[in-house]
């Protein structure tokens, strides 16, 4: 079973959303699976114009969702098969890998400015991590990106994570 984890912190005015995952999975396969272009466009939210194996600008086409223009990214540091972190247009995704044992911790810390996107990311990336899981396990598993994901309960994540995020802050405000 595959264990996650999301949590929404306030960092230098900005908005950290860190979802953790445990994958049954090497960290080698997980590596291969964020950086290898076509790996990556099967589960994530964008297709890559390149392996995010190289420090550089890249190209990031939407997924599923074609009136949403591409953006500009660039990988800013690599250390693989632990570390990513790149820019997905002004936001910052780190991939962090650990192996632990036969499995891999992957923790997401996906940094914006907009805190009223927190539930959106968080439900996507839900909804991501799981095509992720699926897809190292061997499954073919249909789109969970774009305008497919509310066939895939993105709305009820929305909901959930829109209402744990409003606690968590309303207890953080009054401390």
């Amino acid at each position: 079973m595959n264990r996650h984890d999301c949590k929404l912190n306030e960092r230098d005015k900005e908005w950290e959303l860190i979802l953790t995952r445990q994958l049954d999975h090497p960290c080698e396969e997980v590596w291969k699976a964020l950086t290898v272009a076509d790996e990556l466009a099967q589960w994530g939210p964008f297709r890559p114009s390149r392996n995010l194996d190289e420090i550089g600008p890249v190209k990031l086409t939407h997924m599923n969702n074609p009136q949403e223009d591409a953006r500009q990214g660039y990988v800013l540091s690599l250390n693989p098969p632990y570390l990513l972190i790149f820019q997905w247009g002004d936001d910052i995704l780190r991939w962090e890998l650990k192996q632990s044992g036969a499995s891999t911790t992957l923790t997401l810390r996906h940094r914006f400015l907009d805190r009223g996107m927190a539930p959106s990311y968080a439900a996507g990336w839900h909804l991501c991590l799981r095509g992720l899981a699926g897809t190292l396990a061997g499954r073919s598993m249909s789109s969970m990106v774009g305008s497919e994901a509310m066939k895939h309960g993105y709305m009820e994540l929305y909901q959930q994570y829109a209402s744990s995020f409003d606690q968590s802050y309303d207890m953080e405000d009054k401390a």
